[in-house]
């Protein structure tokens, strides 16, 4: 674990002084006020080390009664009937913690509440993302439901504690072989799942001397999820205030790049259209391969500085040449089937050129449609790489203006050992990329 002195302040920092950098419109400001705001008030929070935990699960898993449980008090409210919260809550915890000032405690709906509407599921979603920890609760083997909902939470890099709840209800060996089951149902998460085993609300039944059977209340079974929540919130409260507002700045500037790639697409398409032909041009005319290839490199070099330019997701020269360099290794315009066409056409070309003296002029003729053939290759390579580009500029992280992405990513390399699920699911999140490519030009 690193050591997480000052990070709040460096953290902040370094999120003030990016989104200075990010030379915002008018309209961005106005399009994203909202989660503008929401990224000031997690700086805030940051600030003031203010940590948010919420529960999260179906419907009747008993949330409300876990709440209760920890802050020893009936403050949420609980009843036989399932689904009986139906607005988010929260409680001030009064429990001490190290290097926090404040430990709010949310309730939440159930994941499949009954009736919900669409639009206030999506409202207590995006509210959920905004807490610190999220305390998953199920209360017996996993079902698919809840596998989505916790993929979807990791791939907003949500920090996840998975609770199982009313263990009290079953023996050791049916407790371990849920466990099992359970873990194999994660074990797309490729790292050991920390399950904490509770009772929140446990219950006795107990036989009267008049034969009949009444259930009495015990005493909660959460010390080791106590235990859990105690080191967890001591060794990385901090951490976890930082990685959520890392979180949503890096949020923010992947819907920023998208809106821009979105807003920019047909200037994009018509610059590219004008390095593409300028590129078949000299092609045709010039006769000798390498030159072509060099001219070809330096032409897409300047086509993706201006692609840059024109998105304002800034690339510098070098950046731009190593940038082409693998674009051209992945499109084949210097390598593969490509490269041998290319210089089969310019040998072909060259020749019939010099023999145009021999053959008064008349070899030239042929030489034509080569050079049409060599021309129209170069404007499928330049639209190729105007595309990567744009591909590239929607994925990649550069130092300046991915400074939240970057640091997120050392954070999450630097603190493997955490006691709770992490997404940082980089395959997760190639799948939503490849749904972007409408924002290519």
């Amino acid at each position: 674990m690193i050591k997480n002195i000052n990070m709040p302040k460096k953290c902040k920092f370094i999120l003030n002084e990016w989104k200075k950098t990010l030379n915002l419109t008018n309209y961005e400001k106005k399009k994203f006020e909202t989660l503008l705001n929401q990224l000031d008030f997690q700086i805030n929070k940051l600030e003031k080390k203010e940590l948010q935990i919420s529960v999260y699960g179906r419907v009747g898993v008993g949330k409300s009664s876990l709440l209760n449980a920890l802050i020893e008090k009936q403050v949420f409210k609980t009843d036989i009937i399932n689904g009986n919260t139906k607005k988010i809550k929260s409680y001030k915890w009064g429990k001490v913690f190290k290097s926090l000032n404040k430990i709010e405690l949310i309730d939440s709906p159930g994941i499949d509440e009954i009736n919900k509407h669409k639009r206030e599921e999506e409202i207590n979603f995006n509210y959920l993302l905004d807490t610190d920890l999220i305390l998953f609760v199920i209360d017996s083997d996993i079902t698919r439901i809840e596998l989505d909902s916790i993929e979807k939470l990791l791939k907003q890099n949500k920090p996840i504690l998975i609770v199982l709840n009313r263990c009290d209800q079953w023996n050791e060996r049916e407790t371990k072989l849920i466990i099992s089951s359970i873990t194999k149902k994660l074990s797309f998460y490729k790292q050991k799942v920390e399950i904490a085993l509770v009772a929140s609300s446990p219950r006795e039944a107990k036989i009267k001397l008049d034969g009949t059977v009444r259930s009495y209340q015990k005493s909660p079974k959460i010390d080791f999820l106590k235990s859990e929540l105690q080191d967890i919130i001591d060794q990385s409260g901090e951490l976890l205030l930082c990685i959520n507002s890392l979180r949503l700045a890096d949020q923010f500037y992947k819907l920023l790049k998208e809106n821009r790639l979105l807003k920019k697409k047909e200037a994009a398409q018509s610059l590219i259209g004008k390095y593409a032909a300028f590129k078949a041009s000299g092609v045709a005319i010039n006769p000798f391969l390498m030159v072509d290839l060099f001219a070809g490199i330096g032409c897409d070099s300047a086509l993706v500085i201006q692609l840059s330019q024109l998105y304002g997701l800034e690339v510098g020269g070098s950046a731009a040449r190593e940038l082409v360099k693998k674009l051209s290794l992945q499109n084949s315009l210097l390598g593969g089937v490509q490269i041998g066409i290319q210089i089969t056409l310019n040998f072909l070309k060259h020749i019939l050129i010099l023999a145009s003296p021999l053959t008064g002029g008349l070899s030239l003729a042929p030489a034509t449609p080569v050079a049409i053939a060599q021309a129209a290759l170069a404007i499928h390579a330049t639209k190729r790489i105007g595309r990567h580009a744009a591909y590239k500029f929607l994925i990649s992280t550069n130092r300046k203006d991915g400074r939240p992405r970057l640091m997120l990513d050392y954070l999450l390399r630097k603190n493997t050992d955490l006691r709770i699920m992490l997404g940082d699911f980089r395959f997760l999140a190639s799948k939503s990329n490849k749904n972007k490519k409408h924002l290519l030009p």
